[in-house]
């Protein structure tokens, strides 16, 4: 059975790209968007097309007609393609973009000239050079405690550090009362993630705020989050029940993957104590903040990526009763794996958004791994899936194991 709500998620992310997609089936349509640039979502099964995305509608309203709109019509503005052309735009692009070592104060006054923002449809450059500036706009919302009302977090990722490039958007979006935070993730990488290696504030505050479970969490833009945050509370209080808790206070819990400490904290009022582990620093940052500003102090949260474990991990924990996993897309290690299989809580609940890599670990952890003599040793009592993301193939199953 599936639980589903009206959805409108937390969290969106864009990209930017040099030229807009089009469906087969609209080519001969005539457009008023030209699709120079593109500011959007890929088209399935290509990293290199980009659809033009002018309205979102799993975003919530602030975040659509406001920030992303405004973020959208400054950029695309067409200053750019009226003073150059097209063509002659995106060659001075290019070649400011070879020299932006030598001379930043030319590819600053560019972008002023073009008023700020159309001339980056070059920026993000051309995918198969690697050459470019804009990667990624991500909208996150949240709301203010006291009031209610919705608080947004823009956040540009991009392939250098560049602050004066940013500034004219960045004035233009600081103006919209419902932004509390700009940040700028830069990451200097190829590939397509949104996770930069460095961070900085660009206007407000460098956190927003959520509530879930009656809790209230401090959300970074490089902390993991639910970004359906209705399903979320479904989600968690699934979680909860598939606890089994004894209501007595007595059990310990660990906390793989943590993020936030969403889930951990979620539970601690009712356990022991709490320890989570969590790959992202800035993730275990926002965790222990939420653990004080929520009045936890049964919760621990560590450092550490689970998937290069060793055989000493944990090994000055005392030993949980309850297990909660909730590993990104990629399988759980091996090492992982014998390393609950060695533990032998008596319960885990596993959490997954991803159906086909749960699907082994589960097999592991039930069935083992006769190859490498692995015995496994738990029982799969329940699987309940969530729809967290309407409309799309996309659920979270939370999975209960029971030691044998």
């Amino acid at each position: 059975m599936f639980t589903v709500f009206s959805l409108h998620v937390m969290q969106m992310e864009f990209s930017f790209g040099p030229k807009g997609w089009v469906p087969a089936e609209q080519l001969q349509e005539k457009s008023t968007d030209e699709c120079v640039y593109a500011l959007g979502l890929h088209a399935p099964g290509f990293f290199d097309k980009v659809l033009n995305v002018n309205k979102c509608l799993l975003q919530s309203d602030s975040a659509n007609e406001k920030s992303g709109n405004e973020s959208r019509a400054t950029w695309r503005r067409t200053a750019i393609v009226e003073d150059y052309g097209v063509q002659e735009g995106r060659r001075k692009h290019h070649n400011v973009l070879e020299k932006e070592n030598e001379n930043m104060h030319e590819f600053s006054q560019l972008c002023k000239n073009a008023g700020g923002i159309q001339s980056w449809g070059f920026l993000r450059g051309m995918c198969n050079s690697h050459t470019g500036f804009l990667k990624h706009l991500m909208l996150r919302s949240g709301r203010n405690v006291e009031t209610g009302l919705p608080e947004l977090t823009v956040n540009f990722v991009t392939s250098s550090d560049n602050p004066e490039c940013l500034r004219p958007l960045v004035e233009k979006i600081a103006t919209i009362p419902e932004v509390v935070s700009i940040v700028n993730n830069v990451n200097t990488s190829i590939g397509y993630t949104s996770v930069g290696e460095k961070e900085y504030t660009l206007y407000g505050k460098s956190t927003i705020i959520e509530i879930l479970r009656g809790l209230t969490f401090q959300i970074s833009a490089n902390s993991f989050f639910q970004t359906n945050t209705r399903q979320g509370d479904v989600l968690y209080k699934l979680i909860e029940d598939c606890a089994f808790l004894k209501g007595d206070g007595s059990e310990i819990v660990l906390d793989l993957f943590c993020g936030t400490g969403t889930i951990g904290l979620a539970l601690a009022k009712r356990v022991k104590p709490v320890y989570g582990f969590e790959v992202v620093a800035q993730a275990v940052s926002d965790a222990r903040q939420n653990a004080t500003l929520n009045f936890i102090n049964n919760a621990t949260f560590i450092e550490g990526d689970l998937n290069k474990i060793g055989s000493a991990f944990a090994n000055n924990l005392p030993k949980p009763d309850i297990v909660i996993t909730d590993p990104n897309r990629p399988v759980m290690h091996i090492k992982l794996i014998k390393f609950l299989l060695r533990l032998r809580a008596s319960r885990i609940i596993y959490v997954s958004c991803n159906p086909a890599t749960c699907a082994r670990d589960l097999n592991y952890l039930c069935c083992g791994v006769p190859e490498q003599n692995i015995e496994g040793r738990y029982r799969l009592s329940s699987l309940q899936p969530v729809d967290m993301f309407p409309h799309t193939p996309h659920i979270e199953c939370v999975c209960s194991l029971e030691l044998r």
